[in-house]
């Protein structure tokens, strides 16, 4: 009798395992089916939002714009500044590298470096966040 149980017991379990292995199938389905729709509504909606009259005029005026303003703008670049003195010449941008190397050989912190070139003493001297010191200088003779 146990055997009949136990053989009962296990086509119920797989019976019941089948069953909502199924539903699990079918739920996943129908929820992929309704999501695969509701995507393609939400991309069509998309679409015709991106095309709506208002947005192509937004697109437009935009356009202008920035070519109205472009026209307007003479956009220049200052590549490098050379500064040239009796026997030497010497860029903005060694200057400034020479500075910033001094700054973090004397451990000065700061935010805001000024520059003052002097050019009886072939010297840049500069200033850290407003403070400054004779030994706040680089001779530019060296670069």
């Amino acid at each position: 009798m146990r055997k009949k149980s136990t053989s009962r017991a296990k086509t119920t379990i797989k019976e019941a395992t089948t069953k909502a292995t199924e539903a699990v199938k079918e739920t996943v389905e129908k929820t992929t089916v309704k999501a695969t729709e509701v995507i393609e509504e939400a991309k069509d909606a998309a679409a015709d939002l991106a095309k709506a009259p208002v947005v192509e005029e937004a697109k437009e005026t935009v356009k202008k714009a920035v070519k109205e303003v472009t026209k307007n703008i003479d956009i220049k670049k200052f590549v490098e500044t050379t500064i040239e003195l009796p026997g030497f010449a010497v860029t903005m941008s060694s200057i400034e590298e020479a500075i910033k190397e001094d700054i973090k050989a004397k451990g000065i912190a700061g935010k805001e470096i000024s520059v003052y070139l002097n050019v009886e003493q072939k010297a840049a001297y500069y200033t850290v966040d407003g403070q400054g010191s004779d030994d706040y200088k680089v001779d530019l003779n060296t670069l």
